[in-house]
């Protein structure tokens, strides 16, 4: 009967949200793009599942499959921790009733089961099973591998959840994420160990001896158990006043900014607002993968050899934060917009503390990609011009055509598949960033100039840098231009 309860005043709530009929539409196609995926994830399955063994005629197709499933479930889990939704309940109504918390919170992992995510390896798996596994397997070992798999479905669902939500008061969690994945992609890329190899004895495993299923059952009642032990311990909202405290505590101070004065103050306010709301955050979350992308090109001869390739990944890697956070520079503050416009005297400075985030975050990231000089010292080369035309050029070129954006943004809302914002500005923003290097590169590589090609985007970059007080100037001027038509596009809800 509770259980219907919490269902029933669910639905009711999500039919009298004022948001119900106007994303309708949205739902719709966001239903059918879906249906669409499901339906190439399940032909593809079938087809992969009916021809594995003769797609590998040399190898076991149990083991060779089993060797992807490792990979499979990171990527899965990857995949969860950007774009699946916490599920949320409106718990609060409920407190002052006697419901037991154990009752809410039960509810709330139960109902994660349910995300679609869970739903994609059984499409992959089923076909396989099928086709590879129960023609030569008893119905027991067949049944095993079947639960091993599901509880590591589930294990990955609980896991993804709670670090997405003891993400936002501990940053620890995203360092120790990022740092476990780059130790496994070194380890495996040196062959320090095979992830393929344990991968394939795991799950092989649960198959010709159904008890090895007490793994990956253990590690989802304790994923559960301490999902459950945090969501009860922090279903008030006082439980979370002492972590709130230590947080602001860890970002609110950047008392080295303040030697530089008004502008040191402005970046500071910046740097407040990059950790503090959700949407900014939630996007700034993408640089990792941004920096590890040398790890898909720096291996591959063919891709290696080619300089146009590398400039591109240089330029991605060296300025993801200019990418992927520049391209909302004005929107992020659209919600308070107004008071900006009245209480800035000088947007010179406003517009030069931006531009120097946008300078320090090239810088720090180039530092960061230095370790990829094992590939080679041309990596490193390429690497230094692109950060300096991201310093130079793609810097100023994003804070001028901000100035043409002006969608407001929720800062409380995630970034996966939230598309509040966003405009054709964005494209604008992006394609330019990344191919003027190469075209500035191609004519030299035309004539066998390699090298010089690569110091050509250099020198654009320290032309930038020479010229940066009149290039800031120019979008300052624009934005002069533009502040009330942005503003007023910042107050359309």
């Amino acid at each position: 009967m509770l259980l219907k309860w919490f269902i029933n005043n669910e639905m009711r709530e999500n039919r009298r949200s004022s948001v119900w009929e106007q994303s309708m539409g949205i739902k719709i196609f966001l239903g059918f793009i879906f249906l669409l995926i499901f339906a190439e994830i399940l032909i593809g399955s079938i087809y992969f599942g009916a021809e594995f063994d003769k797609i590998f005629p040399d190898d076991d197709a149990i083991e060779k499959f089993n060797s992807f499933v490792l990979y499979g479930f990171a990527l899965g889990f990857v995949v969860r921790f950007f774009m699946q939704k916490v599920p949320v309940l409106s718990i609060q109504p409920y407190l002052h009733l006697p419901v037991p918390r154990s009752k809410l919170v039960n509810y709330v992992l139960g109902k994660s089961t349910l995300a679609v995510f869970n739903f994609i390896p059984i499409l992959i798996f089923t076909p396989f099973i099928i086709f590879q596994m129960a023609p030569y397997f008893s119905g027991l070992q067949v049944t095993g591998y079947i639960l091993s798999v599901l509880f590591t479905v589930l294990s990955i669902n609980f896991l993804s959840l709670l670090f997405k939500r003891n993400l936002s008061g501990n940053n620890t969690v995203t360092i120790t994420i990022v740092v476990v994945l780059a130790g496994l992609v070194a380890a495996e890329y040196f062959e320090m160990i095979s992830i393929a190899d344990l991968s394939s004895k795991m799950f092989t495993s649960a198959l010709n001896n159904p008890i090895w299923l007490l793994i990956p059952f253990g590690v989802s009642v304790l994923a559960y158990w301490l999902n459950f032990r945090d969501l009860k311990n922090h279903l008030y909202p006082e439980d979370n006043t002492r972590l709130k405290k230590t947080v602001k505590r860890s970002v609110s101070d950047f008392k080295y900014l303040k030697s530089f004065g008004e502008i040191g103050n402005l970046m500071s306010l910046e740097l407040k607002l990059m950790i503090r709301n959700k949407r900014s955050k939630s996007t700034l979350i993408f640089l990792p993968i941004f920096l590890l992308y040398g790890f898909l090109f720096y291996p591959n001869p063919e891709l290696y050899s080619a300089n146009a390739w590398l400039i591109f990944v240089g330029i991605f890697m060296t300025g993801g934060i200019t990418l992927i956070y520049g391209q909302y520079l004005l929107s992020w503050e659209s919600s308070y917009f107004d008071g900006i416009l009245s209480h800035i005297d000088d947007f010179d400075l406003y517009f030069r503390a931006k531009y120097y985030i946008l300078v320090s975050s090239t810088i720090i990231t180039f530092i960061i990609t230095i370790p990829y000089v094992y590939f080679g010292t041309n990596i490193l080369f390429i690497n230094f011009v692109a950060a300096l035309f991201n310093i130079g050029i793609s810097s100023v070129f994003v804070l001028y055509m901000s100035t043409n954006n002006k969608k407001r943004l929720d800062l409380s809302k995630g970034a996966a598949f939230n598309y509040q914002g966003v405009s054709a500005t964005q494209f604008l923003i992006s394609f330019p960033i990344i191919l003027f290097p190469i075209l500035i590169y191609l004519p030299f590589w035309a004539f066998g100039l390699n090298n010089t090609g690569l110091i050509a985007i250099g020198v654009a970059g320290l032309l930038g840098i020479i010229f940066n007080k009149q290039l800031v100037g120019l979008a300052t001027n624009r934005f002069l231009e533009r502040r009330y038509i942005i503003g007023e596009g910042f107050r359309k809800k």
